[in-house]
């Protein structure tokens, strides 16, 4: 089975093969520690860098082009608009800091986002 390394919080969450999971969906699910706020490609909280498995993602999409830039020429990706299929390593800033889980605004977010399926 495919397996998603979250290298900054030295997690790995395994995913069937065959499919497209969302990697901040999978993070989220499995507590693994990514920070997020908007998880809509508009804040870039959850910038992560991919160390391996580039081959494997989705192409980046047009939110992620606005808000990186010239970052995706570095690795660079926001984990709510990447897809993956295969092996993929990643890390972030382990001081970057994400929406309080727990906030009343938090909670809703992370209602709507584990609502929905982890493929695409």
């Amino acid at each position: 089975m495919p397996r998603i390394r979250f290298r900054t919080s030295a997690r790995e969450v395994e995913f069937p093969a065959g499919a497209d999971v969302n990697i901040l969906r999978v993070a989220i699910r499995e507590e693994c520690g990514l920070p997020w706020r908007c998880a809509s490609g508009n804040c870039g909280t959850d910038r992560i860098l991919i160390e391996e498995g580039a081959e494997h993602l989705s192409p980046p999409r047009r939110r992620e082009r606005e808000r990186l830039g010239e970052l995706l020429g570095q690795g660079f990706r926001l984990a709510c608009q990447t897809y993956t299929s295969g092996d993929v390593s990643i890390s972030w800033d382990p001081d970057q800091l994400g929406l309080d889980d727990e906030s009343a605004a938090g909670q809703r977010l992370k209602a709507k986002w584990l609502g929905a399926a982890d493929t695409a």
